[in-house]
């Protein structure tokens, strides 16, 4: 088909026209968009420094200087490649209005984003040839995978893979666009600009099916072909220790390859959503930056070369040895940290700052806890917090169950934030000291809000009680004015206990002991400390449990006794049904909570203690995490208004209700 001419010098000045491209992503979602940039933000972070020390252990341990952790180190280099290519400038259009890239610096984002996924599916294919190399010809391995075959390999697959996609973004950005310029992405993603296009697309259609296939199904054959050849050399190894010692050569890279390949064929094979495209979006955006956050992940958790050279680059020698270096900081004698120095009963000195022992001697769990724990805070803070504005800006919302919502999600930002961030950082240093002044502070807000939580939930059941056994006078029992005294009532009394707890821990001797064998100030911890008479705070911690802990646990077991009495008189299977969804979150948060308090004072002492320490941990950070996901998943209002906030309603009623209630403003 000719064109005419005129069309032909009309699409060339259209051409010119597109000096820069819209990146429309979630502009219509701009809640969303924040919730991203936390999120994206958190995750480049743990990319850029898992891969990065990969990277570099790979090159400073001599004991890594093999064909396997070459690729690795290759593998960690694409990934760090790969999101850089878009992550930094899409963060930057998260928080701004002006969501532009120049045409030029389109056409690069192209091409280094084909170049780097293309070269990693080629890459995976490498290394699980090596692997089957590695397995089933041991004895010809060196010989076959020499240093220059490795070099070869690698060189080639980044020559071709970026060969292959300036050919893609060539072809593809020469076409004409005719001023069409809202590219329907968060990146310039060849397909997303494509459709942009007024002319004959099918040469670049052609280019990205050829490539598609090179790529995708002809790797991912080779794949299983050598790891069908793995297993059958594994198996015939005779014993079960040899067999297990040959796949945890390659479980790594199995779990990489699973995980690359499995999002990719999710990502492209699923069903359209017949909603707008935003979910597709979100999953792509995830895609992209979860996966090279979780390949330094694996592979430090499953190879234990790996964790030995990290711990050697770290210095995990003179770091274990930081305590004896330091006068102050001495360790406890006994195996509940009391002393046995003469001088104790005459030293009463107060230390200045203590030492947090945490998991001094274990850097590598160390680097994977702060991973863990910083996307769980994350997620809690995130979490909690969208539950506090939804209540405030819902008029739906506004009842006495999402008040006392709104306060247990505080209770969690703030309880977590005493005490994570603190924590984090400690991860990353070689000493881990905290002040008398905060520890002090640490204690006391620990104490606090965890008694808080608990007298909360009582309140809560209470709540639940009332509109279920006494729908007819809950407005009247349960008014505005009796939530805010029994908000202020659970605050007030875990605060006071805290106070009283703090002071009579800190009258004690310490003798000059500040090595605490904890991530924080925990008061059981400190109290190992003392070097006096505790009997006194003893008691004071059986009374505070039995008024805090016990006595809230008795009253919700006697409120959810009568809930359930009720709802079994409730004539219809609907009615019996709705009744109890009212409480199955609150019902759901109880048990967790409780259940991870009963599991983790009451289980048998581990012989290491470490593992109490991490058990600790997990229920300090993940159940107040679990709480606003309880909430949204098993509650139709929580869902609803996320969804208006999502949509922008909720702040334009808003913003609507204040005009028109202010005198001021409406006149």
């Amino acid at each position: 088909m000719h064109a005419s001419p005129e069309l032909c010098s009309m699409e060339l000045l259209n051409r010119t026209e597109v000096s820069e491209f819209f990146l429309k992503g979630f502009s219509g979602y701009p809640a969303l968009e924040h919730l991203l940039f936390a999120v994206c933000s958190a995750m480049y972070l743990v990319t850029l420094l898992g891969n990065t020390a990969i990277v570099t252990v790979s090159v400073l341990d001599p004991r890594l200087h093999t064909p396997m952790y070459f690729f690795l180190g290759n593998l960690s280099i694409l990934d760090i490649c790969y999101t850089s290519t878009f992550v930094p400038l899409m963060l930057v259009h998260l928080l701004s209005i002006r969501k532009t890239i120049s045409f030029a610096g389109c056409a690069l984002q192209m091409c280094l984003s084909l170049t780097t996924g293309s070269t990693e599916c080629l890459l995976l294919a490498i290394m699980a040839f090596d692997r089957y190399l590695a397995i089933c010809q041991p004895l010809r391995y060196p010989v076959l995978m020499s240093h220059r075959l490795c070099l070869l390999l690698a060189g080639a697959a980044w020559v071709f893979c970026l060969f292959k996609s300036v050919t893609e973004s060539v072809i593809a950005m020469r076409l004409p666009f005719c001023g069409h310029h809202v590219v329907s992405h968060f990146t310039c993603e060849i397909l997303a600009v494509l459709k942009l296009v007024c002319g004959d697309t099918s040469l670049s259609e052609t280019l990205l099916l050829v490539g598609a296939i090179l790529l995708l199904p002809v790797p991912l054959t080779l794949i299983c072909l050598s790891y069908t050849l793995i297993l059958a050399t594994i198996l015939r190894v005779p014993s079960a220790s040899g067999r297990r010692k040959a796949f945890s050569t390659c479980s790594a890279h199995l779990a990489v390859v699973m995980l690359f390949y499995g999002t990719v064929i999710f990502m492209y094979m699923k069903p359209k959503s017949k909603e707008a495209h935003i979910s597709d979006e979100v999953f792509t955006v995830l895609y992209a930056v979860v996966t090279p956050m979780l390949n330094p992940i694996i592979y430090s958790l499953r190879n234990k070369e790996v964790k030995e050279a990290a711990k050697k680059v770290l210095g995990r020698r003179q770091s274990s040895k930081f305590l004896g270096s330091r006068p102050a900081a001495r360790p406890p004698s006994g195996p509940e940290g009391e002393g046995g120095d003469e001088m104790d009963g005459a030293n009463h000195t107060r230390a200045t700052e203590y030492v947090l022992l945490g998991l001094y001697d274990h850097h590598d769990l160390e680097l994977v806890l702060f991973v863990f724990c910083l996307a769980v805070y994350s997620v809690n803070v995130l979490g909690n917090s969208l539950l506090i504005v939804l209540s405030l800006l819902d008029p739906h919302l506004h009842s006495p169950m999402y008040f006392f919502l709104s306060n247990l999600s505080l209770l969690d930002i703030c309880g977590t934030s005493s005490f994570v961030p603190l924590m984090l950082v400690n991860f990353l240093k070689a000493q881990k000291t905290i002040s008398f002044p905060g520890c002090a502070l640490q204690m006391y807000l620990t104490l606090g809000m965890g008694a808080a939580e608990c007298l909360l939930l009582a309140v809560m059941a209470y709540d639940r009680y009332v509109a279920i056994c006494q729908p007819l006078r809950y407005s009247e029992l349960m008014n505005r004015q009796m939530c805010v005294q029994m908000a202020a009532l659970s605050w007030g009394a875990a605060f006071a206990n805290s106070m009283l707890q703090s002071i009579f821990t800190w009258r004690l001797p310490f003798c000059g002991h500040n090595v605490l064998n904890h991530f924080f100030c925990e008061l059981l911890a400190i109290l190992k400390l003392a070097c006096g008479d505790i009997s006194l705070n003893a008691q004071l911690i059986v009374v505070a449990t039995i008024v805090l802990t016990l006595s809230p646990l008795l009253l919700i077991c006697l409120s959810y006794i009568l809930i359930l009495a009720t709802i079994l008189r409730v004539p219809s299977a609907a009615g019996r049904r709705k009744a109890f969804s009212t409480c199955s979150a609150h019902l759901t948060v109880v048990v967790i909570f409780y259940g991870s308090i009963a599991f983790m004072y009451c289980k048998p002492k581990a012989k290491d203690l470490h593992w109490d320490k991490i058990i600790a941990l997990f229920y300090g950070i993940v159940t107040p995490s679990l709480n606003p996901i309880i909430y949204s998943l098993r509650n139709a209002e929580v869902k609803a208004a996320a969804r208006a906030l999502l949509q922008g309603d909720l702040l334009s009623r808003k913003l609507s209700h204040l005009v028109c209630c202010s005198p001021a403003l409406s006149g």
